[in-house]
This record gives structure tokens, sequence and C-alpha cells, in this order.
């Protein structure tokens, strides 16, 4: 006899994080380590193809645009982002995808264009800290989803 009900898939979450000193890599693992207890599939591009002097630059712009294409949701952490994270969390606002931003340190300034993305992101769509990220994955699961912006 089938059964009617389908197998509960798990979001796919980009994690869109800077990787520049070993302070942001180790709050990617935390944050990975998070979304992997929550019951999310954690995307993170730099264990996939890791970066090096060796690696083709448009290999990897390649494989985040599809990675972000490919997602669910993209978590984005905005702790001194670099020229990579503004681009594919640009990159994942044109095309509509939703977005969840972390921001442990609000009174470092972003630039115009990410401070008004941050503003317009509704409150269930930020954390501050990694137990406030929790709840906010936890309410993505409980609600079904959250919304690309606060205008939508």
């Amino acid at each position: 006899m089938k059964s009617d009900k389908k197998k509960a898939v798990s979001p796919r979450v980009f994690l869109n994080a800077p990787l520049s000193n070993i302070a942001a890599q180790t709050l990617n693992t935390k944050i990975k380590r998070v979304l992997e207890e929550e019951g999310f599939i954690c995307i993170s591009p730099q264990e996939i193809l890791p970066p090096s002097t060796n690696v083709d630059s448009r290999e990897i712009l390649k494989q985040n645009v599809e990675f972000v294409k490919q997602c669910d949701i993209i978590l984005s952490v905005l702790d001194a982002p670099g020229e990579g994270v503004i681009f594919e969390l640009g990159f994942a606002y044109a095309i509509g995808k939703p977005i969840v931003a972390f921001r442990s340190n609000r009174l470092s300034y972003l630039g115009k264009v990410i401070e008004g993305l941050w503003s317009e992101l509704p409150e269930s769509q930020k954390a501050a800290s990694i137990d406030e990220l929790r709840t906010r994955l936890k309410h993505f699961r409980a609600s079904g989803g959250i919304s690309h912006s606060a205008a939508t």
C-alpha cells in the first residue's frame, strides 16, 4: 500500500559568508552546525570548492551563482562582508530568493545599499547572535517559509 504523504524535504541554505580570517571561519562553522541541527541542508561553497590561488575565479563565480539559484534560502553573514558576499547577496535579492541576514555588530556600517537591504528585511529575518539565528530558523520551519523582503 502506497503512502500519500510526501517525505519532508529539508530546505537548502546557501551560507553566504566571509572567509577572510579564522574568526569568520569559526563563525561559519557554528552557523553551519546550527543549520544542520535545525534540519536544514547547508551549502557551504568553500567546502565544495575551497578557495586557493589554484582555483579558477570563473569556476567559483559559476558554482556560487548556481548554488544561489538552487537553494531555498540565502543566509548572509554581514560581519565584514567582502565583495563576494555582497555580490552573491545582491544576486539572491535580484532573483527573489528569501534572505536571512546575520550581523553580530550592527554598529559597523555596510554602505547605503546593504544598509537599505538590512532595513528592509523584517526582524524575523535578521539575527544578531547564534541564539537569535536559531530562533529565526525555528520560526522558518514552523511557518513554512519566509518572504523575499518586507515589501512583498
